[in-house]
């Protein structure tokens, strides 16, 4: 009876702290999808613990010990637990911008594990399968009970093994924090889940979970704040990180490239037509290169937006005619995107394209000025 008091006072400090995080993401203005996803994570989390606060003062007798109750209390905890564990899924693959899970049908089939256990708890009353009340009021685990514990670990397990395998290839250096961060998410809950399990009566799990969502949220604003919000690419410090690293490591049998991207005429777009325009000019832009890597191993591009009308492309190819493509490439988006939005205005770039010789390093700076100092020829050419 004793532990009552102190097992309901950590979930519901647990809460308390779940809805800091929670009200930090409602109140921020540039919301990613990833924080809206991460912010329903939380809030049924939140259900979650005021679940176990309800099945504590059950078991503690405090508001009564019928059998009703008592499953009322188990089925609760069972769902909102499974439910959380598919949705911290959910969060991580959107994190991680996996098409697939962009589907609502694909959500919905990922969905299929939480609803038959969600069926199985509710029917326990009657069928007994997954846990049931004995003679003397205790409660018993039925004979599928592992199903209980298979599914919100499988699902926390099956996002951790996806992390660590993008985490290991090398080609993504950009995003390996991230998908670290999801790989090592599932640990705490994970040993403190079982050590509740072992002490059931000891609420570990709370802490467990709170530390992790924290740990997520964290991150996410981490790399929030390398995105730049307009275009959503990586910005100028991201782009240093990575080009560094790639300075520094060669790849055998490629080359390292940087292409310069600036918009031609951008000031007369703004004046003309508004600063609003001339943003959706910018974004038509992203989206072109974007495109354009995509064609390529993507893996090996990088894109970032280097300042005002600039945007900046790390890629390693092994020759140069592949850049001169992937410029060209970028050009015929532009124009055909541009044709497709019926914009007022033409929009076109300049492309300063530089080759990093490792037999003679340079610092950073330097090889930026390379492309830069290309990019002012063929501006100098574009602009007549």
């Amino acid at each position: 009876m004793g532990y009552v008091f102190y097992y309901c006072q950590a979930y519901f400090f647990c809460i308390l702290l779940l809805a800091v995080i929670l009200l930090k993401i409602v109140k921020s203005v540039n919301k990613q999808a990833s924080q809206i996803y991460l912010g329903n994570m939380i809030i049924i989390l939140m259900f979650y613990y005021a679940a176990e606060i309800f099945w504590g003062l059950v078991d503690g007798g405090l508001i009564g010990s019928s059998v009703s109750l008592i499953y009322l209390a188990n089925t609760c905890t069972y769902v909102l637990i499974s439910f959380s564990a598919y949705y911290w899924f959910v969060v991580s693959e959107v994190i991680q911008r996996d098409k697939f899970i962009e589907e609502m049908r694909n959500r919905y089939l990922l969905a299929i594990p939480v609803v038959i256990a969600a069926f199985l708890c509710v029917s326990a009353n009657w069928t007994g399968l997954v846990f049931y009340v004995d003679e003397t009021g205790k409660l018993v685990n039925g004979r599928f009970y592992v199903l209980l514990i298979i599914v919100p670990f499988g699902y926390m397990i099956a996002a951790s093994i996806k992390a660590f395998s993008r985490y290991f290839n090398k080609d993504r250096y950009a995003e390996r924090g991230i998908y670290l961060m999801i790989a090592i998410f599932p640990s705490a809950p994970i040993l403190l889940g079982i050590l509740q399990a072992i002490y059931w009566r000891i609420p570990f799990l709370c802490y467990g979970g709170v530390l992790a969502v924290f740990y997520v949220y964290t991150t996410t604003i981490d790399n929030l704040i390398s995105i730049d919000p307009l275009t959503q690419t990586n910005n100028r410090n991201q782009m240093y990180r990575y080009l560094i690293q790639k300075m520094k490591n060669e790849e055998p049998g490629m080359s390292l490239f940087l292409l310069m991207v600036d918009v031609n005429r951008m000031r007369n777009i703004n004046e003309a037509y508004g600063h609003a325009e001339g943003d959706r000019a910018l974004v038509r832009v992203s989206s072109a290169i974007k495109e354009a890597c995509q064609g390529g191993p993507r893996s090996r591009m990088f894109v970032s937006r280097y300042g005002g009308d600039e945007f900046v492309i790390v890629a390693e190819m092994a020759y140069k005619a592949e850049a001169t493509w992937l410029a060209d490439q970028i050009k015929n988006n532009i124009r055909r995107l541009t044709e497709n939005d019926a914009a007022p205005y033409d929009v076109s770039v300049s492309i300063g394209i530089a080759q990093y010789d490792y037999q003679a390093p340079v610092s950073i700076q330097a090889f930026i000025a390379r492309a830069d100092s290309d990019l002012y020829q063929n501006k100098k050419l574009a602009m007549g």
